[in-house]
């Protein structure tokens, strides 16, 4: 089994393919707690790692932080002020439209078609810390991740 540990912190949950992906159809609430930090990653339909997030990043006491916007925001499509869904839009789904040769111009149709790629092929797992420093590790683990640690 490959050790995903970075500075002692376990990130076999984000990793691992012993552990299930979640679709971003899925209840969210029922895999993202309801407050603290979180780390995440976002996998394609082949299990092929395509990004590394963090949420709950607030400058609030822990149980004020609210991890769960992170994921709402990535499951809506809405690539305002998101940067997910701004990628998946350039990577993904720019890429499809291109290829399709077809595009119907209507209000925010791009963000529909963004949020229809996220639910069709992305997948994601999530690393909770409900500690006060949790801000501190989720920064300092998705630089790591960004870096290419694993």
């Amino acid at each position: 089994m490959t050790n995903y540990t970075i500075d002692g912190h376990d990130l076999s949950d984000l990793f691992s393919s012993e552990k299930p992906l979640i679709r971003f159809t899925d209840d969210h609430t029922k895999h993202v707690p309801e407050y603290g930090s979180i780390i995440y990653t976002v996998w394609d339909l082949d299990e092929k790692f395509i990004y590394v997030g963090i949420g709950g990043t607030q400058d609030k006491p822990v149980r004020e932080r609210d991890p769960r916007s992170r994921i709402e925001e990535h499951r809506n499509g809405r690539r305002s002020g998101n940067q997910f869904c701004i990628y998946v839009h350039d990577f993904f789904v720019v890429p499809e439209l291109v290829k399709s040769g077809t595009f119907e111009r209507k209000r925010r149709q791009l963000d529909i078609l963004t949020k229809d790629y996220i639910h069709r092929n992305l997948r994601y797992r999530v690393k909770a810390f409900q500690t006060e420093d949790g801000i501190q590790i989720v920064r300092k683990l998705e630089k790591e991740i960004q870096r290419g640690f694993f």
